[in-house]
């Protein structure tokens, strides 16, 4: 028994320390998270005065007691064009993210400037918001550019060879050896995992809580609102339909209770992230939030393993070679 505790312990430890882990998924899960806050900034640039800016005003009394008050100081502009102009600047942040540019360095950038703009108003926001800004926080310790990245093209470029500090530094490689990095990635990436099972798993019981889950009626009521139909006349199909309406209550409460425990199995690995995704899916088009959705499916993505993604990747990759040669 102690010898088979012993190889548990050295096989978590070789895990931990011997690389960083997941580097498929969280270069994926920046593309992702990166195209939600440019979904959010960019839906809402019309109404960007009103909402965060110089026309705000009416939110002023929430302002002042917003858990980030002096963070939102940043976008206390009172010129709409020095607003505009940082507005425009968190966009081009988020652009640097997805496309893997300075990416550690553009990520922390993204997560401050995000959160002191959505943070000027609160009323408007949900809790994909929150999700992100948690995400953009770990993910400032991995690295989440090894892959489909501008930095990894650099990398590729100009190598890992031993350079002085200030050359690595301009070419964007790393600084610090990998007995440390590798630790400091795996633990950020290790407490990431664990928001993601702590909100689904709190999200399931307290679900379970109200009678209209126990009784499988809660999704009729947000459906059956104007405000969350995006496809009116599939509400009403879903919404006609005891039965689906049924099925998909409980649907959300077992994907969610389940989700961590499920990632224990090959078999139900896949069903467990296939479940959640399908969730997110279902409430990006019924109810008309993408960006959440979107945010939550970005950090799923670091428990799909690096064999998908490799197979995913390959069959893209002959795909656009037959497209090419057609051409």
């Amino acid at each position: 028994m102690w010898h088979r505790l012993n190889e548990v312990r050295l096989k978590a430890e070789d895990w931990f320390i011997s690389q960083p882990q997941a580097l498929r998924g969280l270069a994926f899960a920046r593309i992702l998270v990166a195209t939600a806050v440019l979904g959010v900034l960019l839906a809402n640039f019309r109404h960007r005065h009103a909402l965060w800016g110089v026309a705000s005003t009416w939110v002023e009394p929430y302002r002042e007691r917003a858990n980030f008050a002096s963070l939102t100081e940043l976008f206390a502009d009172t010129s709409p064009l020095i607003f505009t102009l940082k507005y425009l600047a968190v966009i081009a942040l988020a652009v640097a993210v997805l496309t893997g540019w300075r990416t550690r360095l553009t990520t922390l950038l993204l997560l401050i400037g995000f959160t002191a703009l959505v943070e000027r108003n609160g009323m408007v926001g949900d809790q994909g918001d929150n999700i992100v800004r948690i995400g953009l926080l770990f993910m400032v310790f991995m690295n989440t550019s090894a892959f489909w990245s501008l930095d990894q093209r650099r990398r590729n470029k100009y190598g890992q060879r031993s350079r002085s500090w200030i050359d690595r530094l301009s070419l964007g490689l790393p600084l610090v050896p990998a007995w440390i990095r590798n630790p400091v990635h795996n633990a950020a990436l290790t407490a990431l995992a664990l928001q993601v099972f702590i909100l689904y798993t709190a999200s399931a019981l307290y679900k379970v809580q109200g009678k209209p889950w126990q009784e499988g009626t809660a999704l009729y009521f947000p459906l059956s609102l104007p405000d969350y139909s995006v496809f009116p006349s599939m509400n009403q199909i879903l919404t006609a339909n005891s039965v689906a309406v049924g099925l998909a209550t409980y649907f959300a409460v077992f994907v969610q209770l389940f989700f961590a425990i499920g990632l224990l199995h090959p078999v139900s690995r896949r069903v467990s992230i296939i479940g959640v995704i399908t969730m997110h899916i279902g409430i990006a088009v019924l109810m008309g939030l993408p960006w959440f959705s979107l945010s939550m499916i970005a950090f799923d993505a670091i428990f799909i393993s690096a064999v998908t993604y490799e197979n995913a990747e390959n069959r893209l990759k002959r795909r656009m070679r037959r497209l090419q040669g057609v051409t």
